[in-house]
């Protein structure tokens, strides 16, 4: 019991002492007390099922999600046929070019159709959603520890970014639910919930880039970012939450000319 005493530190907010929190405590505590869940991180220090349990659950739903979605005949037709107006685009440069005739465009339209929708490419692809996951997990909690404490001059391990980005994503795992079920009950391809998805917009536009980016679970996701990573690393709520504001809003600029960068447009 001393121990335990002697282990804890007053909350920045109250003179009260905080009791360390079970993971389903967490959960729920990210949604509505996302402050006083992440005192209790930087209180108790950084846990692998933290981070690791809610990256698994994500990614599950995440390809649980394109199975049903993409199970929808109606979803299925407007993806095939996006793809392959994509690929034919593509195969016509290359004819115009004189890098292939139009036999050999025909021959390799019809290879790459056969492998896109067959269960190879869906084997492919979810074991690309789940390595680029994990990958972009560690990338961005590492670029979060070091603007963090080098920047923001904040105090605190790697392990600590990793806890508040893995808990944090119970935030877009809760979009992951909804945007599912829209898409399934209107029959139409959408990736995030923003607020093109009511719009009919044309493709490839600034206008519709920029409004693909106004999304209420994006602005709610990076609040609990910033509240997360100023507790643990001891930097004041302001700065951090408007240090990661600013990060997303470069990123945004970025992802216009990177079009890789540029999820859910």
């Amino acid at each position: 019991m001393n121990e335990q005493l002697q282990n804890q530190r007053p909350s920045e907010d109250t003179n009260a002492p905080i009791e360390e929190m079970t993971f389903t405590d967490k959960i729920a505590g990210v949604i509505i007390e996302p402050s006083k869940t992440f005192e209790s991180v930087k209180i108790f220090g950084p846990k692998f099922i933290d981070w690791f349990v809610p990256l698994i659950i994500f990614i599950g739903l995440m390809i649980l999600s394109i199975y049903l979605i993409t199970s929808n005949p109606e979803i299925r037709a407007e993806i095939d046929l996006e793809s392959r107006k994509a690929t034919e685009e593509r195969l016509d440069k290359l004819v115009k070019e004189g890098k292939i005739n139009e036999q050999q465009k025909r021959e390799q339209l019809e290879q790459i159709e056969r492998f896109t929708t067959g269960p190879a490419m869906q084997i492919i692809q979810y074991t690309s959603i789940t390595i680029f996951t994990f990958i972009l997990a560690f990338v961005l909690s590492a670029v979060y520890w070091l603007i963090w404490i080098f920047v923001l001059k904040g105090k605190g391990g790697y392990n600590y970014a990793l806890n508040v980005y893995g808990l944090s994503l119970f935030i877009p795992i809760i979009e992951v639910i909804i945007v599912s079920i829209i898409a399934l009950t209107m029959s139409k391809l959408i990736n995030s919930f923003n607020v093109t998805v009511f719009m009919e917009l044309e493709k490839g536009t600034t206008l519709r880039y920029i409004l693909s980016k106004i999304n209420p679970f994006t602005f709610w996701w990076l609040y609990v970012l910033g509240v997360g990573l100023g507790k643990v690393y001891s930097v004041p709520k302001n700065i951090s939450l408007i240090t990661i504001f600013l990060l997303w809003v470069i990123y945004v600029v970025v992802a216009k000319f990177v079009p890789f960068l540029s999820f859910g447009t």
